[in-house]
């Protein structure tokens, strides 16, 4: 029975129903503890006992440790009235079935989404979570082509009413998710063998097919000829219009036995985003040719003349960097640098950039600050994924491949270095930033990087001098001025402070990091009211972002209220500090003033170890004052200081 609006799950209101099938219904919900929309996925009362429930629960709780952009998160599991659910992201958006309209898409979409779905998979797999249940009504598509996958883990609980590994025609129909058709199961699965990640690579395939014929491969009246063609039969040929790069793809995902298909998703990937790069270019020329740019008939003479566009000798972009020929995709790049420069709109920042390259595979500017992007969506909270730096970094080694001499390509490489630990590479790119100054002295984004190693040694005057120089060249650059506040609160001069944070949001409201600082000001103050309006205001801004929790906890630390700070300061949120380097030092902070002295040496330990030696800080932060007294501390700073002293110059 369909539950009302105003039921309680838990500490999940019932606000709407959004759907329903076989397993149960999906509802959009409130949870009443963080002020955030959720979906609520409750399932048939008979899946809510005994050995199935705690298969259940062991599943969805490996699921909600992945962490992906293209991963619909799982937040939450439980169970109410016999019936187990799950609470998961609320996504605003489209199955990929409706999306696509059930129609042939173009190569470059198919490709475009097809990569996300790949990522996804390989993400999963990492850790070990088989799918099992990929499907065009399991992937939604939200706004700019964003791809998330749903109901990670949830097939490997249908398949517990069989046995722990199998995954069968008959438990699945069984179970009412299959609605009837077996049309995404691997030959395996059918033959009663157990899944794997190439299952999950096999039902990729067939949504791969379904997107580009606009219909699924194997067809059938019932879910025994549509087994049967599976096992038997080979798909039927692509449109004549498909690359023969992407029905190779799309073949060898639908080869039958396992051993024969790609290995891993990570392959499949690859394969896709190296397609990107031909198809897209091919695209571009043949809407040029179509329309012409300028056609000419030659009086009398019947000759027609095409001009190509010409890219302005000597033009170069904002950031001194060469521009691409495309002059929709420079102007794209212009948007998102404004964007995020001024605005620190990370997300939108980054889709205009995709935009750009979309045009212009080759602009390798925007793939330099794409590639950099990653590294700014961690420091502000959008993600905890550090693996999206190692990401980073392949993408600046194309970019080099593009153009080795890219004046902004240091800077990118200090941030993706610094970011990764690797200390002893950080020398030769800081050499290079070095000669790109001298050569342009004006290079805030190499001042910047170059700034912040400077911050995390605790050399406070220099930075002082480099962040005025560069605000002085550009004063809506939100970075300069967000480290110039935190220097006057580590000074503190907290109303100077105040005043620099408050500066960036009368431009931009909802920069993340200037909404962090300011409330840190006022917290250093103890003006914890002003700091629980600043942090309330903007709640509703930043549902996922894991800067706003940490600071949240902070305060809720700091008001005295322990238990529900520890809550909120989960495992995912510390993740975030970990690989955010220049906030570990908070993770530190949260836990001397909760008092768990032993959390907060390791972590002033870790934060030093991601390359924060700030010393004389850590002497005199009110928030560490706890475990100043603790021998590990002074070993700590001592550790700093000695490595100081053995450095070039000292």
């Amino acid at each position: 029975m369909p539950l009302s609006p105003g039921a309680k799950l838990g500490p999940y209101e019932i606000v709407s129903l959004l759907g329903a099938g076989g397993m149960g219904e999906v509802y959009r919900a409130r949870d009443t503890r963080l002020g955030r929309d959720v979906a609520v996925k409750v399932l048939q009362e008979s899946l809510g006992s005994g050995k199935a429930w705690e298969r259940f629960e062991r599943e969805a709780r490996a699921a909600s440790a992945l962490n992906h952009p293209n991963i619909c998160a799982v937040h939450d599991v439980g169970e109410a009235d016999g019936r187990p659910y799950l609470v998961m992201e609320l996504l605003e958006g489209q199955t990929l079935r409706d999306y696509t309209g059930r129609q042939p898409a173009e190569s470059a979409v198919v490709i475009a989404l097809g990569a996300q779905i790949a990522d996804a998979l390989e993400a999963a797999h990492a850790k070990g979570v088989i799918h099992r249940d990929i499907k065009a009504g399991n992937i939604m598509v939200t706004g700019r082509r964003h791809v998330k996958v749903l109901d990670f883990g949830l097939a490997k609980y249908i398949a517990a009413a069989e046995s722990d590994d199998t995954l069968t025609l008959q438990s699945l129909t069984a179970a009412g998710t299959v609605v009837g058709t077996p049309h995404y199961m691997a030959p395996e699965l059918l033959q009663g063998k157990p899944a794997d990640a190439r299952s999950d690579l096999w039902a990729l395939g067939v949504v791969l097919h379904e997107m580009l014929a606009g219909q699924l491969p194997f067809q059938g009246s019932t879910a025994f000829e549509v087994s049967s063609a599976i096992l038997r039969e080979a798909p039927p040929a692509l449109p004549g219009n498909v690359p023969s790069g992407l029905r190779t793809i799309v073949e060898r995902c639908l080869t039958k036995r396992p051993e024969d298909r790609y290995q891993n998703a990570g392959e499949v990937r690859a394969a896709l985003e190296a397609l990107r790069a031909a198809v897209v270019p091919k695209r571009r020329n043949w809407l040029w040719a179509a329309a012409g740019v300028a056609v000419v008939l030659a009086a009398g003479g019947g000759v027609i003349a095409l001009r190509q566009p010409q890219q302005p000798a000597g033009r170069r972009l904002s950031t001194g960097g060469p521009p691409s020929a495309n002059q929709e995709a420079n102007e794209l790049f212009e948007l998102a640098l404004s964007v995020q420069r001024v605005q620190n709109d990370i997300p939108r920042g980054q889709a205009l950039l995709e935009r750009a390259l979309a045009l212009d595979p080759k602009f390798a500017e925007a793939h330099r600050y794409h590639a950099f992007n990653y590294v700014v969506q961690i420091m502000n909270g959008y993600t905890n994924d550090r693996g999206l730096v190692y990401r980073a970094e392949e993408e600046l080694k194309e970019t080099s491949r593009l153009d080795p001499d890219l004046q902004s390509l240091p800077s990118a490489y200090i941030a993706v270095y610094g970011m990764q630990g690797r200390k002893d590479d950080l020398g030769p790119v800081l050499e290079q930033a070095q000669r790109v100054l001298e050569k342009n002295p004006t290079q805030n984004d190499t001042r910047l990087w170059r700034m912040i190693l400077l911050w995390l040694a605790g050399d406070t005057a220099r930075v002082k001098v480099e962040l005025n120089g560069m605000l002085e060249r550009e004063p809506l650059f939100g970075a300069p001025r967000l480290f110039l506040g935190e220097a006057l609160r580590l000074e503190g001069d907290l109303p100077g402070a105040i005043r620099e944070q408050k500066k960036i949001l009368e431009q931009a409201p909802s920069n993340i990091s200037a909404i962090r600082n300011l409330a840190l000001a006022y917290m250093q103050g103890n003006q914890l009211d002003e700091a629980r309006a600043l942090l309330e205001e903007k709640r509703p801004l930043f549902p996922g972002n894991y800067m706003w929790r940490g600071t949240w906890a902070f305060l809720l630390a700091l008001e005295g209220k322990r238990a529900e700070a520890l809550q909120v300061m989960d495992e995912e949120t510390l993740k975030f500090f970990d690989a955010a380097i220049i906030s570990t030092l908070g993770a530190a902070e949260f836990y001397a003033v909760v008092g768990d002295k032993s959390k907060a040496i390791d972590w002033l330990d870790k934060a030093v170890r991601n390359g924060d030696e700030r010393a004389e800080w850590f002497r005199k932060d009110p928030w560490l004052a706890s475990i100043r007294q603790d021998p590990r501390f002074q070993q700590i700073v001592d550790s700093i200081e000695a490595r100081r002293r053995q450095r070039p110059g000292k």
